[in-house]
């Protein structure tokens, strides 16, 4: 049994995949709007620490979710929003920290382009900033690589569809990451 989750993006496609799978657990989800908590991840963890109080995992999905984002949204907004969620977690003392990063954090294996993107540059600062929080505090951490998932979304294009995450696998491994890292 978990404590309470705090899902930030939790009126994006995962994160109201997610609030639904979990419906049951009650969880809280974060927002720029749509959500139970608004709050704006760009303006830093002092300011937004007050949505993470009594969160014991925080399951972080917020981002522009654009593999071929600007440098603005894709790079500088999703790493700062990242920043923001690691502050507010360590100021909150939340306790298990999910990221969700993507497979375009591995790009190259996955064949996906030939150089970096911000979008993916922007996975890989994530995962290092939960990994060095993960380190820091003691408590586990998990950053997860899913490929695309819009469940809404009939056939995709060829690239998209082999990389298509659907709900019941999605739910399964942020199931898993709650189970088999659990707080101290």
């Amino acid at each position: 049994m978990t404590g309470t989750i705090l899902i930030t993006g939790a009126a994006g496609r995962m994160g109201r995949t997610l609030l639904h799978h979990w419906r049951d657990r009650m969880p809280l989800g974060l927002d720029r709007a749509g959500a139970d908590r608004t709050v704006d991840l760009t303006s830093g963890p002092d300011a937004c620490v007050w949505a993470f109080a009594g969160a014991e995992t925080v399951v972080h999905l917020a981002a522009d979710p654009d593999p071929a984002s600007s440098y603005e949204s894709g790079g500088y907004g999703n790493t700062l929003e990242t920043l923001t969620v690691v502050g507010a977690c360590l100021q909150a003392g939340v306790r298990r920290l999910i990221f969700a990063s993507s497979v375009w954090a591995d790009a190259p294996a996955w064949r996906l382009a030939d150089r970096m993107t911000w979008y993916a540059a922007s996975k890989l600062a994530g995962e290092a900033l939960v990994q060095a929080w993960a380190d820091q505090t003691g408590n586990p951490a998990v950053c997860l690589r899913p490929g695309f998932f819009d469940p809404g979304a009939g056939r995709a294009d060829g690239f998209n569809e082999a990389l298509r995450v659907d709900v019941p696998s999605l739910c399964r491994h942020f199931d898993e990451a709650l189970e088999l890292f659990p707080v101290r």
